[in-house]
């Protein structure tokens, strides 16, 4: 299947932010917020959609907020990197 990236613009890493869609035109970034599958990340969208789509999820209690706890993928990098600096690792 073929998908296309909308390229709306780069993350300070370099990584592309921007919209997936698959080869019939559904948007796939908001099928995986409105499942439950992915974090709608305010720091680079300001699309309403999304969130209400998130709160829905939140709501519903659906995907990753079925869990009791669920961490940002932001938050789960962060403290990676500050237990491996405790830990002495790189």
């Amino acid at each position: 299947m073929v998908c296309v990236v909308q390229t709306e613009k780069k993350d300070r890493n370099g990584r592309i932010i921007g919209v997936v869609f698959d080869a019939y035109g559904h948007e796939l970034n908001a099928a995986l917020v409105r499942a439950g599958l992915a974090w709608h990340f305010k720091k680079y969208s300001n699309d309403a959609r999304y969130d209400g789509w998130e709160q829905e999820a939140r709501r519903d209690k659906i995907g990753l907020w079925s869990q009791s706890q669920p961490i940002a993928p932001w938050n789960w990098r962060k403290q990676k990197k500050e237990a491996s600096k405790r830990s002495g690792g790189n």
